[in-house]
């Protein structure tokens, strides 16, 4: 923030400030950006009469990356969705195997704890 810009304190209701939340992750911005942006477009009249030029291709950009992210986002979650359940798998797999030698552990111990009492 420059030396000169003037701080402004507001309060948003919860739902307003999630939605403001939601939209910048969406955008990879942070709040106050995205507070900003919606400033400068209602300032520049933007949601009261006829989008200009510059708005319209802004929005259209803004919403091409919200779609973009979308789809890698849900690329993504599939992804980890996918290596989750390999992971879980293999987990399970690991635990299969752990108690076979635990059983198999346990048998030559009582097979030599019985040994030694036959050559007696």
């Amino acid at each position: 923030m420059g030396k000169d810009m003037p701080t402004v304190h507001l309060s948003l209701p919860d739902s307003v400030y999630s939605e403001l939340k939601k939209r910048a992750a969406e955008l990879g911005v942070q709040v106050t950006d995205i507070i900003k942006f919606y400033i400068k477009m209602g300032l520049n009249k933007g949601f009261a009469s006829e989008p200009s030029e510059e708005s319209t291709k802004t929005l259209l950009a803004l919403s091409r990356k919200v779609d973009k992210l979308e789809k890698d986002y849900r690329m993504k979650l599939t992804l980890l969705e996918g290596k989750y359940r390999q992971m879980e798998d293999a987990i399970t797999y690991l635990i299969e195997r752990v108690e076979m030698l635990e059983e198999t552990v346990m048998s030559l111990k009582a097979y030599s704890a019985i040994r030694p009492a036959k050559n007696e």
